[in-house]
């Protein structure tokens, strides 16, 4: 097999990652800043040359994958259901303050042990996983060898601890900011991480993106 690299892409900053509300599988759009996010790191993907991309369906995910393969020609999203957000249940669209003052027992135990205690009518982190690998499954099978992959945090989170062949627990902690790249290298030899949670392109005033190379 080919060394293929994927491109773990968070979907770009909404309103409601500003106000820190659980989002989960509500379908919140991009905000301003979360659609310049896309189009500067749209402009930097321009000179890797993509050959495939898969997305979750969710707006937040689908605008930023749509913006990426406006500067990519040669690809266009394959939606995989399989790669929307992790269900929050009853506390999507709330802040985390309003959950804990709430429900401050079911807060402590999720904060505590989020793999044993999902939210209130939210989904358990067995059928995250299951249906993970599922996306993975058909990702490698059907991509080329640059591939790029629009999600979520909980399903990037998720997607890196199979991989990499980690336990969720650490890697949960990791962050993943808003339109940042993760990248991953798969071949005969192995999974490796190449680079995590990489957003120059959104973070350096005045840069060129399109100048800004991952690293090989």
């Amino acid at each position: 097999m080919p060394k293929k690299r994927l491109l773990l892409v968070r979907h770009g900053k909404t309103e409601w990652n500003g106000l820190s509300r659980f989002q989960g599988k509500s379908d919140v759009p991009l905000n301003d800043e979360g659609k310049c996010q896309a189009e500067l790191l749209a402009a930097r993907l321009e000179a890797w040359q993509p050959d495939a991309l898969f997305s979750s369906p969710l707006s937040r995910a689908r605008e930023t994958a749509e913006t990426l393969a406006s500067r990519n020609p040669g690809i266009s999203p394959v939606l995989l259901e399989e790669l929307s957000e992790i269900g929050f249940g009853s506390w999507e669209g709330r802040s985390i303050h309003e959950i804990e003052s709430a429900d401050p027992e079911s807060f402590r135990r999720w904060k505590d042990s989020p793999f044993d205690y999902p939210p209130p009518g939210g989904e358990s982190f067995a059928s995250v996983e299951s249906r993970v690998r599922s996306a993975l499954g058909e990702i490698l099978s059907k991509g080329g060898e640059r591939i790029v992959v629009v999600s979520h945090g909980g399903i990037l989170r998720a997607m890196l601890a199979l991989l990499l062949d980690l336990p969720l627990r650490p890697v949960w902690k990791m962050k993943i900011a808003n339109c940042s790249v993760t990248g991953i290298d798969v071949g005969r030899k192995g999974t490796s991480l190449a680079f995590l949670n990489d957003d120059l392109h959104a973070r350096m005033s005045g840069a060129e993106p399109e100048k800004l190379l991952f690293p090989v």
